[in-house]
């Protein structure tokens, strides 16, 4: 649910005047927090105990909101730690508030203060609970899409339907993969749930409700293909991945398979957006989107099922040199890779390298040696140069 879903309830009605912060009516709404407890007014009071982003905080302690210092100074901490809304009383709100809300675009909500808010508290919170149930039964769907042996599609679409979600047309998955320091964390399932809130607010302006399901240091989405574009696809995902960084500190990478039509091929979308992300993982770029479609002869490389055909390929054209290596301790496959990368230039080898060029020299007329070619022959430098793809790929066995 989002700011702007949360002014639709039919038991609101009139309760909930918006009045700053219009930008932010897509801001995904988690939990509710009342800031009137006598915690809020101390001194030693940590927003970081108490807030942990997507929260609807209603304040309307007069301590609180009549001192506009005290006020503004609890605010803005609350909106570093990612609130989503906020709810004050009618006649409480400060001229100063509504311009900084309006200015982080931060909705504010103006409640009268003879609604309950007890009453607002059990009319949202029952609506969140619901919603969390439909998130379990979404995750469900997905999952069951992805089995695609056991696939009923009748069943999931029957469920999807249920569940407001439209299965028909193409789609593709895109995988979103945490940063290392967020894949060692214990509170991965907490990360997933700050990603998957962001991912339903940015796509919910294009196709609505996407199915999306959190991993172990990864979230997943099925996109529809049909109801938004390209272009506009890699804007969102831009969006999503820079808002996990600015307010979550998250860092995302993105892998997006192909775009299928049929819901017993979603598994292979699934598995080209993994190979997207795993390739990305071969180079220092500092892109963070990677399609499928666009990584070049990696993605023949994905194609080959067969692992010891591709072992067997790095072990004839490339093992002696490993072997070499390993009992010397040498360098020659880093320096072979290194000269094909650099298009067999001896002088931009030597220096990415920072060895003088008579030390190149030896290593390839020892390289030479060991394979018994040399690197004159166009079609021996591309199954040399594809041998240490395979290599990389495989994760360097």
């Amino acid at each position: 649910m989002n700011c702007e879903d949360m002014t639709r309830i039919p038991q609101l009605n009139n309760v909930l005047n918006m009045k700053a912060g219009v930008t932010g009516v897509k801001n995904t709404i988690r939990w509710m927090y009342f800031a009137d407890c006598l915690q809020c007014v101390k001194n030693e009071y940590h927003v970081e105990d108490y807030i942990h982003g997507g929260e609807f905080v209603v304040l309307t302690n007069p301590d609180v909101t009549e001192d506009k210092n005290k006020l503004m100074a609890l605010i803005t901490s609350m909106v570093d730690y990612g609130i989503s809304a906020l709810g004050i009383n009618e006649g409480q709100i400060l001229p100063e508030l509504i311009e900084y809300c309006n200015k982080e675009g931060l909705p504010l909500f103006e409640l009268p203060e003879k609604f309950p808010l007890v009453d607002l508290s059990q009319i949202l919170c029952k609506r969140l609970v619901f919603e969390e149930n439909n998130r379990n039964l979404e995750e469900q769907v997905f999952a069951s899409i992805l089995d695609a042996e056991h696939l009923n599609r009748d069943s999931v679409l029957e469920q999807a339907q249920f569940l407001g979600i439209d299965l028909t047309g193409s789609f593709c998955v895109v995988e979103f993969v945490f940063g290392k320091k967020h894949q060692d964390s214990k509170d991965l399932l907490s990360t997933g749930q700050e990603i998957r809130n962001i991912i339903n607010m940015e796509f919910s302006f294009y196709s609505g409700s996407v199915l999306v399901m959190p991993q172990t240091g990864s979230v997943l989405a099925l996109i529809s293909t049909d109801r938004i574009s390209d272009d506009d696809i890699k804007s969102v995902l831009n969006r999503i991945i820079e808002n996990a960084d600015k307010k979550h500190h998250i860092t995302l990478k993105a892998g997006i398979g192909s775009s299928v039509e049929y819901l017993e091929d979603v598994m292979t979308s699934r598995r080209e957006a993994a190979e997207a992300v795993k390739v990305a993982s071969l180079s220092d770029t500092e892109e963070r989107l990677f399609f499928y479609k666009e990584q070049g002869i990696y993605t023949f490389i994905s194609k080959v099922t067969d692992s010891r055909f591709l072992d067997d390929y790095v072990a004839k054209n490339i093992g002696k040199l490993i072997d070499a290596d390993e009992i010397n301790n040498g360098s020659l496959c880093e320096t072979l890779e290194s000269f094909l990368n650099h298009n067999c230039n001896v002088k931009e080898t030597a220096q990415s390298l920072f060895i003088h060029r008579n030390t190149l020299n030896y290593r390839l007329n020892k390289i030479k040696e060991l394979l018994g070619s040399d690197f004159e022959n166009l079609d021996k430098c591309l199954e040399l140069k594809l041998a240490f793809m395979i290599r990389s790929y495989r994760g360097r066995k």
